[in-house]
């Protein structure tokens, strides 16, 4: 393997033409060899700068394309916070939810509260009313006899 790239290598400068120099009467320089085409200058002038810039938008593209990256990744990140900020609002809604249900609870247990206590202030009253009655009656009794 190495013999046959040695015997390449040394046959590549017989293989291969010179090119000559040639003026034109502007006196740009043409190198030619006698077996290729030759451009004109305005056209190989053209050929470079398109040539130029194309590698110019292959980088523009490539600057594209990252920037279209990161602007996908702001997006993901921007609705990752969004998600995260209707989440907490769906358990703010439930916590305010739990503690409306929780006032309810209260707000039925202040109530049972409040019967049991007007039926103890009633059953207060016929029981001072009774003592009154009993005491007053025995008071009658023990200063007329």
């Amino acid at each position: 393997m190495k013999k046959l790239l040695l015997v390449i290598l040394i046959s590549i400068p017989g293989l291969v033409k010179s090119q000559v120099p040639t003026y034109d009467s502007m006196g740009n320089v043409y190198y030619t060899k006698p077996d290729t085409i030759r451009i004109p200058y305005p056209v190989a002038k053209q050929i470079t700068i398109d040539l130029i810039s194309g590698d110019s938008a292959k980088a523009e593209l490539e600057l594209c394309n990252t920037h279209v990256n990161l602007l996908e990744q702001k997006v993901s990140l921007k609705d990752s916070i969004i998600t995260g900020h209707v989440q907490k609002g769906i358990m703010y809604e439930e916590r305010i939810k739990n503690e409306q249900i929780k006032f309810d609870t209260q707000k039925i247990y202040v109530g049972q509260l409040q019967k049991k206590n007007k039926s103890l202030k009633v059953k207060l009253l016929f029981t001072k009313i009774t003592l009154s009655a009993v005491i007053g009656a025995l008071g009658y009794l023990y200063i007329t006899k």
